[in-house]
């Protein structure tokens, strides 16, 4: 048994699969990303002791991070762990592998979703932010940290007058249509809002011209898109079309993606 955690800045997501890799969800847990040391540490325990017994577990977390060496190197969300090895504060007793969470997207999507058999794939998660993480052969192109590597990395990419995060992202939508969420704007486009839907299509347009460039350069046979955005993908589709660029097909591609590189560890 294994378990997969997917730290988020408000949730913790969490499942455990089991020997013929079938996932057994378990309750999110709050993350208190912006809390002490200590409730961050204690919330991550919690998450861990309601999986019971497991051989090893696959962490999924937001960078800046010294994947290779458990340290947190984040000063915004989860600000309190800045410089812990997380490894030692957890003091778990099985093994305990750290992976960013564009990089467990994707392998989740690699391995059992929508980019199956593909030789280079990329994969991109649009929420609050921009992610982005590449494959060849199975294994993620990454910097020395264990962190997509810089040429991978697409959310400060100059683009337009500022960086692609500025326009392809929820904060963005919300800038330029005032609601509480991208999910409201999409409710409001669904409902035939001229100027919803004109932000949404926006949105494709620049997506489509940041991810030609992006998948020209790595020879990218196709993109997996995940994240909070995705799920209006018929709104922004269609600047898209001439693209390899298909909706995740897996809700908790994080989880597969933690999972599968703990289990390479224990092989």
């Amino acid at each position: 048994m294994i378990l997969a955690l997917d730290i988020g800045g408000t949730f913790i997501k969490s499942g455990v699969f089991g020997p013929d890799g079938t996932l057994h969800g378990l309750p999110q847990v709050p993350s208190c990303s912006g809390g002490s040391r200590e409730d961050i540490i204690a919330a991550i325990r919690l998450a861990v002791a309601r999986a019971g017994a497991v051989e090893g577990i696959g962490i999924a977390i937001p960078g800046p991070f010294d994947y290779r060496a458990g340290i947190s190197l984040m000063t915004h969300k989860f600000g309190a762990l800045n410089g812990v090895d997380l490894r030692a504060a957890l003091g778990f007793e099985v093994p305990c592998v750290f992976v960013h969470d564009a990089d467990a997207f994707l392998l989740g999507e690699l391995g059992a979703g929508s980019l199956r058999g593909m030789s280079r794939a990329g994969g991109v998660t649009i929420g609050t932010g921009l992610g982005a993480a590449v494959a060849v052969d199975g294994a993620t192109v990454d910097g020395e940290l264990g962190s997509p590597a810089p040429e991978v990395s697409l959310w400060k990419q100059p683009f337009h007058e500022g960086i692609a995060e500025d326009f392809i992202s929820a904060r963005a939508l919300v800038k330029k249509y005032p609601a509480p969420g991208a999910k409201e704007i999409a409710d409001a486009a669904r409902r035939g809002d001229a100027a919803a839907r004109r932000v949404w299509r926006e949105l494709g347009d620049d997506l489509a011209e940041l991810l030609g460039n992006w998948i020209a350069r790595f020879q990218l046979e196709r993109v997996a898109l995940g994240g909070q955005i995705a799920g209006a993908w018929e709104l922004f589709r269609a600047p898209l079309a001439d693209l390899p660029v298909f909706p995740a097909q897996l809700s908790d591609a994080a989880l597969y993606g933690a999972f599968m590189k703990v289990r390479g560890v224990l092989r």
